[in-house]
């Protein structure tokens, strides 16, 4: 994974390079201070995200609103800047949801459901992504390489749902490997009891509705940040070009799960999507540097308080370990 990183960051050297860091840099000096509006938007956008976690969590005294806002900016922060494989955000979270005082059965099952729904947005946008994509493309031959990924990706996502649905993880896993679970007795029921709160959040169909709008306010939010960087480098883009620009780059991003932070594939992606749009390339390029400057400077500083909740936390057990020596 850190291989991988590495080319991408040689992969983004070399767009700077052929693009031109001259007119990249005169392109973003247009935009000036007005690039300081995007720590406030992306902020706006993890805190409708996390109103859809909540309402799978529904757990208010032990999981109030500014801890799971601060949990999603850990997850955010870890999954972008981390060489995790855009997973180890959500195992952090439920880590620090258990530090807590939240059940670990409750916490992992809220970020399974709640994975899911996005998961299924995901695929719906990327879907709509193309089709509004073939008016500027016409029959490329893009386009057949991108509906079968597509299918793919449906396909494996429909059955993760099902399974999940009809005998749930921990079943499925012990139909396969029967004797692997048999021989670890003690964490077999723990492994029901979560795929049991899974299924019972799924029955909860408004309590999914609702997660799924407030997903979709943050997908609007997402999508808004790229308009604000079009607006401020004088290259105004419709809003069929930004939902394509967004679900189409977060499409690439999940489909980049071995590169941290999708590194050289964001940046070319922005390249690529918009020399179909009419996007020149120095523009689309400083718009996924900016985006990629936002995130470094958003996720450093959640990344060193996590290291500090962690550290004292560590801390605290160690004093109320020597408090129950005898003395």
């Amino acid at each position: 994974m850190m291989a991988a990183a590495g080319m991408g960051v040689f992969a983004v050297i070399d767009l700077v390079i052929h693009v031109g860091w001259q007119r990249i840099g005169q392109t973003m000096a247009v935009a000036g201070f007005g690039l300081l509006w995007l720590i406030p938007l992306r902020l706006l956008t993890v805190g409708l995200d996390t109103r859809g976690w909540r309402a799978l969590l529904k757990m208010r005294r032990q999981a109030s609103w500014a801890l799971l806002f601060w949990l999603g900016m850990v997850r955010d922060a870890v999954n972008t800047l981390l060489p995790v494989a855009r997973v180890g955000g959500e195992v952090i979270a439920i880590r620090l949801l258990r530090l807590k005082g939240v059940k670990t059965c409750t916490a992992s099952a809220s970020v399974i459901v709640e994975t899911s729904v996005t998961l299924v947005w995901q695929v719906v946008l990327t879907v709509a992504g193309i089709a509004a994509l073939l008016p500027y493309v016409g029959a490329s031959f893009l386009v057949p390489k991108l509906l079968g990924a597509l299918a793919i990706g449906v396909f494996v996502v429909a059955v993760f749902l099902v399974i999940q649905w009809r005998m749930g993880l921990v079943g499925f896993f012990e139909r396969l490997g029967g004797r692997f679970f048999r021989s670890r007795r003690g964490a077999a029921p723990v492994l029901r009891t979560l795929d049991q709160k899974v299924r019972i959040l799924y029955r909860q169909r408004r309590v999914l509705l609702r997660c799924a709008m407030w997903q979709l306010f943050g997908f609007v939010g997402s999508a808004a940040e790229i308009g604000l960087l079009g607006h401020l480098m004088h290259a105004p883009l419709s809003v069929t070009q930004l939902f394509i620009f967004e679900a189409l780059i977060q499409a690439l991003h999940s489909v980049s799960f071995a590169v941290p932070g999708a590194l050289g594939i964001q940046e070319g992606g922005f390249v690529l999507l918009g020399s179909v749009l009419g996007v020149a390339p120095d523009i689309a390029l400083s718009m996924a540097l900016c985006r990629r400057g936002r995130q470094i400077v958003l996720g450093v500083p959640v990344l060193m308080s996590w290291q500090w909740f962690e550290r004292r936390h560590k801390q605290r057990g160690s004093r109320e370990g020597l408090a129950t020596l005898p003395a």
